[in-house]
């Protein structure tokens, strides 16, 4: 009986010593890996070849690691590689922007070899099932607490680039208008005893999205009206960059809907 095919790793680490021991641990435990120092050499590799999981280190000379992870997760081909961030970098704060960038885990060094094989292999597996689940999304987000609710995001926005051909430009537009609801609705929730302001529906299939708002706490209609009203900052980025049709309200919650092209007429 034949092998099964190692899956391919794309280490991005810029310390010679710690780069080889994660190509060492890697091959250790059967998979591929697929060595560069900077971002401008990973973007070449990603030119010819597709690897199956990027370990991305943060601090790179050149082009950083949060600006690489946003060029994968910002491109159709390359949005379903799986990112793991291995860094040194801990604070909240930098753990935020790192899922603000499209990644799907985030891991600090010093590390285990089976913890990160571990994080590393589920990361493989949500990609998977990801792939073989065809029918239609259904989703909350209740952004009490950022880095958790850009996850969902994250997986949103896989979601459309996968399923749908609305255009990279419009599927960023949503991810930037979302990331700035989510942190205004973190910082809310943490002056207002851990209680967000709103909370969202979302349904996803092949023709339609529809994203449903609707206050969570006292003082989540004024919120909803500053962030998401019909002159607002995000509301007008949205509509303007066609990542949703219409905006109506409806029952107390604001809806915006978009008719989703299909893959074909995709970029």
């Amino acid at each position: 009986m034949a092998d099964e095919p190692q899956n391919s790793v794309l280490i991005v680490e810029d310390e010679p010593d710690m780069n080889k021991l994660l190509a060492e641990v890697l091959s250790a435990y059967g998979f591929e890996p697929i060595r560069a120092g900077t971002g401008e050499q990973a973007l070449d590799l990603l030119a010819k070849r597709t690897p199956d999981a990027v370990i991305l280190d943060l601090m790179l000379p050149g082009l950083s690691g949060y600006e690489l992870c946003r060029r994968l997760k910002g491109a159709r081909r390359t949005n379903p590689i799986p990112v793991l961030i291995l860094t040194a970098l801990d604070r909240p704060e930098d753990r935020l922007l790192g899922y603000e960038s499209g990644a799907d885990d985030y891991l600090t060094k010093p590390f285990s070899p089976d913890g990160l094989v571990t994080r590393l292999q589920a990361c493989l597996d949500r990609r998977r099932q990801a792939a073989a689940d065809t029918g239609a999304i259904e989703m909350t987000l209740e952004p009490a607490e950022a880095p958790s609710t850009m996850k969902a995001v994250n997986a949103l926005v896989s979601a459309l680039y996968a399923r749908t051909g609305l255009v990279p430009e419009s599927v960023e537009a949503l991810r930037a208008g979302l990331i700035q609801v989510v942190e205004a609705a973190a910082d809310w929730t943490g002056r207002h005893e851990g209680r967000p302001p709103l909370r969202a529906t979302i349904h996803l299939n092949e023709h339609r999205l529809e994203m449903a708002w609707r206050p969570a706490a006292a003082g989540g209609d004024a919120f909803l009206a500053e962030h998401l009203g019909p002159r607002s900052e995000t509301v007008s980025a949205w509509m303007g960059a066609g990542a949703f049709d219409r905006r109506s309200e409806s029952g107390g919650a604001v809806v915006f809907e978009k008719a989703l092209p299909t893959q074909s007429g995709g970029v």
